[in-house]
């Protein structure tokens, strides 16, 4: 059976299907989606698991964070201890790692990351890193000292599998649509008042092709 891609738009469901087995199911349907990022505000701290909460907008449940996502509030100070990198009411700039289930809020992230076609751009990561399905070496060789050379100082770069055999300026013109996001989100965050959400990718179908899509798919319904 070939592989192919589902998509039910209306109900913002997608999956995989290869050998009548499900590789991998989007769901899309919550208040709070993966990707989802928030100017947030710390409702709590509690030293006692190093986490915090953080009020995104749901009067229910609020978001969670660990010490461990902070980003980069965590390299901007020594003190490994929560309570010395967050306080109640501080500005937060998260996003959603893992949605809401059942009565506990979405896992939250610092460590900001903005997918597009061919490169994910960390805007707080380090450094340039390969998909492990790209297996020609000259082909690793060439996209890793593409992405070497046009990395923005200070931020860290993913090459996508789907930038296997594509133009460097199809991947260059990639990555500067996602440093125009990136701006505008930085301005928004500037002129928000938490909370408040400042970037989600509502075009649902763009995101799975961009997410699901591999060489590999025979067929898209």
């Amino acid at each position: 059976m070939p592989k192919q891609i589902i998509i039910a738009e209306q109900h913002r469901l997608a999956a995989v299907f290869w050998e009548d087995q499900i590789q991998e199911l989007v769901v899309a349907t919550g208040n709070h989606q993966v990707g989802d990022i928030y100017l947030g505000i710390v409702e709590n701290v509690l030293p006692g698991i190093d986490a915090a909460f953080v009020n995104i907008g749901d009067p229910e449940r609020n978001g969670f964070i660990h010490v461990t996502d902070l980003g980069p509030l965590r390299l901007k100070r020594r003190s490994g201890a929560i309570t010395e990198l967050l306080t109640p009411q501080q500005k937060v700039l998260v996003q959603v790692m893992k949605e809401p289930t059942g009565n506990k809020g979405p896992r939250l992230t610092g460590n900001i990351s903005l997918p597009g076609r061919y490169l994910v751009m960390m805007p707080y990561g380090r450094g340039v890193n390969l998909s492990r399905r790209i297996r020609n070496e000259n082909e690793r060789n060439r996209l890793r000292a593409l992405a070497i050379l046009i990395k923005p100082s200070g931020m860290g770069l993913l090459v996508r599998t789907e930038a296997e055999d594509k133009a460097e300026e199809a991947i260059i013109e990639d990555l500067e649509t996602l440093q125009r996001q990136w701006e505008a989100i930085q301005e928004e965050a500037n002129a928000a008042r938490p909370p408040a959400l400042l970037n989600r990718d509502n075009d649902f179908i763009q995101r799975v092709l961009r997410d699901m899509y591999t060489s590999d798919v025979n067929r898209i319904v």
